[in-house]
């Protein structure tokens, strides 16, 4: 497609170009076409609205993150209908955002209801619950679905209708308990949403921590603790429980090779107010997950930032990579909303741009066409997530995670990143100040 003389390749390559200047907006693609041959001008296929949905959180136990995706996808789409008007394009994208509580009833409601729409390109949801809930009607439909969060193995599906932008619990697991294994824990508990992502992360931590031991030859086990009703409000039993069990195994072998595996959403806020009631579970460690990475309820309140720091709830999600465009994304969702985002929003706004530029690429509404280019698209990219592949299964490859924890500042509580877990080496970084504060 020519556009006023000037190529799809050509328009590439002067976007590579204004990236190097600091004019052009947040992505690099480049080699999807072939070079320019004479330029004519040839009427465009693509005229007016590009509607493409997105199934966020707004509300239920993952609201804090649906704000900060929705954020980060406002300021994609406007960086590329300023990029398409400039290229004298004569379509733009129109975004459509529907709540889905963090409910798989009603991410499948919601998103019939896009679809009703004639809309055929989603982004999220992003539980893994709600993924799972909608992905039939999705792959019987042909609806291209780009989930920025949704992490079960049990999901990575080669073939389907539904791409994945982060990697999946198989990675995750390890690095949970790698944190829990250098943090002096043998023997750890494990308290876990029973739900397809909760089920798939729980196993996945196990079964490393195991493999952990086994290699060192040392002494130690995986318990199942509580598998909670994702559904729970309120969390005294289980809690009640988990304290029992707590206490038995300090007392066969020491409150300091115990530990916690806290796998949740933002629920994990009425369970921790609930585990303040009983002291030893504030006197052994606990590793949470990327469902607890950077939920604002455990750093509003000083008695649950508190006890966080006392456990040292390190708290694992995949980390973006490194790109000039993360530090822009962060800085508008950090203006908007009075806080940095999770490492998901970053993946939101690179679902909008890779689409947009797979749409562009095939001159068409098509999801088939769209879906068959993408990961070509995505392999050549990079944004706010840095640069990244897709597997067999259309899932990320591979990704390093952060280790988030509740922490002081001048004014209160906040989030901050304690280290990085490698997984090449399955080892952690320490950030200088974590080692600091620990010793």
């Amino acid at each position: 497609m020519n556009i006023a003389g000037v190529s799809k390749a050509m328009a590439i390559v002067l976007l590579v170009i204004g990236l190097i200047i600091g004019v052009a907006v947040g992505y690099v693609v480049a080699g999807l076409t072939a070079a320019p041959t004479q330029a004519t001008a040839v009427a465009p296929a693509l005229k007016g609205e590009v509607a493409v949905g997105a199934l966020l959180p707004l509300t239920g136990v993952l609201s804090s993150y649906g704000e900060n995706d929705k954020a980060a996808l406002e300021l994609a789409e406007k960086e590329i209908n300023d990029w398409l008007k400039a290229r004298g394009e004569e379509w733009y994208i129109k975004l459509y955002v529907e709540d889905t509580a963090t409910d798989p009833k009603t991410a499948l409601d919601k998103l019939m209801t896009l679809h009703g729409k004639g809309i055929k390109f989603i982004i999220g949801p992003m539980s893994s619950a709600e993924v799972s809930e909608i992905k039939s009607y999705a792959d019987t439909n042909k609806i291209l679905v780009i989930s920025q969060s949704s992490t079960s193995p049990a999901l990575a599906i080669e073939g389907d209708w539904v791409y994945r932008y982060i990697t999946t619990d198989l990675i995750q697991g390890p690095a949970a308990a790698r944190v829990a294994y250098d943090q002096g824990v043998r023997y750890l508990v494990q308290v876990w949403r029973g739900d397809t992502w909760g089920d798939g992360l729980a196993r996945a931590t196990r079964e490393a921590f195991l493999n952990i031991l086994k290699k060192t030859g040392e002494a130690g086990d995986v318990i199942e603790g509580v598998r909670y009703d994702p559904a729970a409000k309120e969390f005294s039993a289980e809690v009640a429980k988990l304290s029992s069990l707590i206490t038995d195994l300090a007392g066969k072998y020491g409150k300091d090779k115990i530990g916690i595996d806290a796998v949740g959403f933002e629920e994990m806020v009425a369970f921790i107010a609930a585990a303040k009631a009983y002291p030893i579970l504030s006197e052994v460690k606990w590793v949470g997950s990327d469902g607890t990475a950077g939920v604002s309820g455990l750093v509003k309140e000083r008695e649950l930032a508190e006890f966080c720091i006392k456990v040292q709830f390190l708290s694992p999600i995949g980390t973006p990579g490194v790109s000039p465009h993360t530090e822009k994304v962060k800085k508008y969702v950090r203006d908007k909303l009075g806080r940095d985002p999770e490492p998901y929003a970053y993946n939101s706004y690179d679902a909008l741009w890779t689409i947009a530029l797979a749409i562009d690429l095939v001159d068409k509404y098509d999801s088939e066409a769209v879906k068959a280019i993408l990961p070509e698209v995505v392999k050549r990219y990079i944004g706010a997530s840095g640069s990244f592949e897709l597997d067999k299964a259309g899932d990320r490859a591979y990704a390093d995670y952060e280790l988030w924890i509740p922490w002081t500042t001048d004014t209160g509580y906040d989030w901050k990143i304690a280290g990085v877990w490698r997984g090449a080496t399955d080892k952690i970084e320490w950030a200088d100040w974590w080692l600091a504060a620990v010793k």
